[in-house]
């Protein structure tokens, strides 16, 4: 069956690397991927969105409460701008149309973040993206299937307990930015600051613990382990991919939303359906990958040759005795 548009053509062999293409460093060679696999990027992209739908959904009025913690004083403001219009029902409108775009916007980089996500369909796109960072050849659509089944219980729970951090985020961080419990601004601040690094961490979790996921046979408590020392040992680049993701998740749509032209209008919603998700979880499981490459993929290789080495050693000593 020649598939439609090459989705369910499982014996299409994809294009060979060339190997000038390798070893050109990672910035490079990233890029070279997106090249090669652009087309493909906006299926997997349109993919995602399509079976991702009830966690896009929960991000999108989640998102509201994360906006109202991340901005108590916003829906205020929002409300005094629009009082000033003399027609009430084009306040209104405005207000609705603002606090909706936000909503957009902030539910798309929640997903982008892996803040909420469908858990086995996350991980059935990373499995590909994952093929893609080390440039092998994967079919988007059996590869998909076959990796959100095989991981469908781990993922699942990961998601979900994803959902739970990110809702005791937003609880915790509006109660200490609102209540009048703690008199001490310093106080509030700390803890305010802690809440919200701790969180940070958590999201730079996410982007090594699918690539993990797909890659090892590891347990959730194990891969949560690891994910977390990542965050710490590369905390520097983790933090730049992180910003990386909240430009191409937010800054970039949103200046596209508020110009209040119709084209960057279009733009934007394209932007998100066709390529935002696929673009930035390459770029977020490429990098990830390269970390687990060199970190686990390495030692498990040099322990397999540590292995044959004491097996071939034991096999001369067993030689030697019988002459």
């Amino acid at each position: 069956m020649a598939g439609f548009f090459g989705l369910f053509n499982y014996n299409k062999e994809g294009k060979g690397v060339n190997p000038e293409d390798l070893d050109r460093g990672p910035i490079p060679t990233f890029f070279g991927v997106v090249g090669r696999k652009f087309w493909k990027l906006i299926m997997i992209n349109l993919m995602y969105v399509l079976f991702s739908l009830p966690a896009v959904v929960i991000a999108f009025f989640g998102s509201s409460y994360f906006i109202q913690a991340l901005f108590p004083n916003y829906q205020m403001a929002l409300s005094s701008a629009a009082e000033t219009l003399t027609d009430n029902a084009d306040a209104l409108v405005l207000q609705a149309m603002e606090m909706t775009l936000l909503m957009v916007l902030f539910g798309a980089l929640m997903i982008g973040l892996s803040m909420i996500v469908a858990g086995p369909v996350h991980a059935g796109i990373v499995y590909v993206l994952r093929n893609y960072a080390r440039e092998e050849h994967a079919f988007i659509w059996s590869d998909f299937k076959d990796n959100a089944i095989s991981n469908f219980k781990q993922s699942m729970v990961s998601s979900l307990i994803s959902l739970a951090v990110t809702a005791i985020f937003i609880v915790n961080l509006y109660f200490y930015r609102q209540t009048e419990m703690i008199q001490q601004e310093m106080l509030r601040t700390i803890l305010v600051t802690v809440i919200v690094l701790m969180y940070v961490i958590w999201c730079i979790m996410q982007m090594y613990l699918y690539p993990m996921m797909v890659t090892f046979k590891l347990t959730l408590k194990q891969m949560y382990r690891n994910s977390f020392y990542f965050a710490i040992l590369k905390l520097p680049m983790n933090l730049l991919f992180l910003l990386l993701s909240v430009v191409i998740m937010l800054i970039v749509p949103a200046a596209m939303l508020f110009t209040n032209t119709g084209i960057a209008f279009i733009i934007a919603i394209f932007w998100y359906v066709f390529i935002a998700f696929a673009f930035n979880l390459l770029m977020t499981t490429f990098f990830a990958y390269r970390g687990l490459d060199k970190y686990m993929l390495s030692k498990l290789a040099e322990d397999d040759n540590d292995d044959v080495e004491n097996a071939q050693d034991e096999v001369l000593s067993i030689d030697d005795k019988n002459e």
